[in-house]
């Protein structure tokens, strides 16, 4: 904010205080001040005071380049919402396709995208985002090639998170020392068009006693990621994903 905006806006306060000519009592509020005169004076403070030029983001998708709605498999318990507490914590419940309750959480710095369809938290400002994919009959048992390719469908496919404008190419899907840590490299595409090359970590989890695969996908551009790479690693490693206990009650989706 220039020095010129802090002082027009200090100005606007004083003749509104003045206007006021405070101190004041309720009742008689009306008569000292007329209101359409109020709310513009709050109008021209407001504006003043949020004119900082903040970045923008397209709705849905990662980092600009995703669905609106894509496929991530994730469906939340009827009733329910994720919810994101002042460290960072994001806690939801999910349904699996078997109709079992799902807890999932993860810490990151990034907000909570309330209006994404499915679990997301993204940077609007920066390429660096998170969100949760479901996928169904996967099993725990499954050999590595057969996770990794069914990762790249859902995720790196023409229903997927990136998958928007064009299919991502020049995929490379490989594990991680880290157990059920994946990382992969590939080149997405923008609404003109163009090029972004984009590094992801995915942490695997199982429920639905082994049958059902629950990820975390973290990732940014492939410029960003050497220098982010230590955030997008604690954040997969937060990750949890469990059976939520039985109940009498019933599970709807």
């Amino acid at each position: 904010m220039s020095c010129a905006t802090v002082i027009s806006l200090l100005l606007i306060i004083a003749n509104l205080s003045q206007s006021l000519q405070f101190p004041y009592r309720y009742e008689t509020f009306s008569k000292s001040i007329n209101r359409r005169k109020v709310v513009r004076t709050i109008f021209s403070a407001s504006f003043l005071a949020t004119s900082v030029p903040l970045a923008r983001a397209f709705d849905g998708g990662v980092g600009g380049l995703g669905k609106t709605k894509p496929e991530t498999g994730v469906v939340l318990r009827e009733g329910s919402a994720p919810i994101q507490n002042r460290e960072g914590i994001v806690t939801a419940e999910i349904v699996s396709n078997k109709g079992n309750l799902i807890l999932v959480e993860f810490k990151t710095p990034y907000p909570l995208l309330s209006s994404t369809t499915g679990l997301e938290a993204r940077d609007l400002q920066k390429p660096d985002s998170a969100f949760v994919q479901v996928i169904s009959e996967v099993p725990s048992n499954t050999e590595k090639k057969a996770v990794t390719r069914a990762l790249s469908e859902n995720i790196l496919g023409s229903k997927g998170k990136f998958g928007a404008y064009s299919v991502p190419t020049d995929i490379k899907f490989r594990e991680t020392e880290v157990p059920n840590l994946y990382k992969a490299t590939f080149t997405a595409y923008t609404p003109a068009m163009r090029e972004s090359e984009r590094t992801i970590l995915v942490q695997c989890k199982w429920v639905d006693e082994g049958e059902t695969l629950v990820a975390l996908v973290v990732g940014t551009t492939m410029v960003r990621f050497k220098s982010e790479q230590k955030t997008l690693a604690n954040i997969a490693e937060s990750f949890v994903a469990i059976d939520a206990p039985k109940t009498q009650l019933a599970v709807k989706r």
